[in-house]
């Protein structure tokens, strides 16, 4: 056959590109996204709804918390009140001390008629100071009163047990030396000058603490010059 010469690729014949033509792929079918927004909008709110609920739950369980933590139960007020109501009947038994204490000081300065009732006044005096102590270490509902007006009784009541016992000595002194020795160089009574400056701090002390305590309860209040 004789050659036909170059020929375009428009020139071919139809049955010879048939099989060579683009043919577009058929496009998949589009899913529809509507179906998933209200999916989305339900999470959203349920996480909302979630996050709502627990806040609510947290400030309610802060609010109860610090609630219980500042507002003191009717209980321990009870407590509060017999502990301190306990403590007032201490201080009553120690103001009948001092004033027998006082008395039998009087006694020896002036040499009185009662020597050797006042050196048993003095030695009394300071085993009763021993017996509140005692008591005031183990008071029931101690822990709820100040823990330093307890340790200012304390002190005090130590130094005044030895006062008395340095002044059951200067009455011996006085006994033994036939009122002819009374004066201030006597050493029991030089002795107890320390302890009753100690003693009269620490009660001064205790008052300050222990008047707003017995005021708020109904309780006898004191100075320092009572006990």
């Amino acid at each position: 056959m004789d050659d036909p010469g170059p020929m375009s690729s428009g020139d071919l014949p139809t049955a010879m590109l048939g099989g060579l033509q683009w043919t577009p792929a058929p496009s998949a079918p589009r899913r529809s996204r509507r179906p998933l927004v209200p999916v989305i909008v339900a999470a959203v709110l349920l996480a909302v709804v979630a996050g709502f609920v627990i806040v609510r739950a947290h400030s309610g369980n802060t609010a109860a918390s610090g609630t219980t933590a500042t507002t003191p139960s009717g209980s321990s007020q009870d407590s509060r009140r017999q502990a301190a109501a306990g403590l007032s009947g201490l201080l009553a038994q120690s103001v009948t001390d001092r004033a027998a204490v006082i008395d039998a000081v009087a006694d020896v300065r002036g040499c009185g008629p009662s020597l050797r009732q006042d050196a048993r006044t003095f030695t009394r005096a300071a085993n009763s100071r021993q017996r509140l102590l005692s008591r005031l270490g183990s008071l029931p509902g101690r822990s709820l009163l100040p823990a330093a007006m307890l340790q200012d009784l304390t002190g005090a009541w130590q130094a005044s047990a030895q006062v008395d016992t340095d002044l059951a000595r200067w009455a011996d002194d006085t006994i033994a030396s036939g009122c002819h020795h009374t004066g201030r160089s006597d050493a029991g009574l030089r002795a107890s000058a320390v302890p009753e400056r100690e003693a009269a701090e620490g009660k001064q002390a205790f008052a300050r603490l222990w008047n707003p305590v017995a005021q708020r309860y109904g309780l006898t209040i004191y100075q320092r010059n009572q006990f």
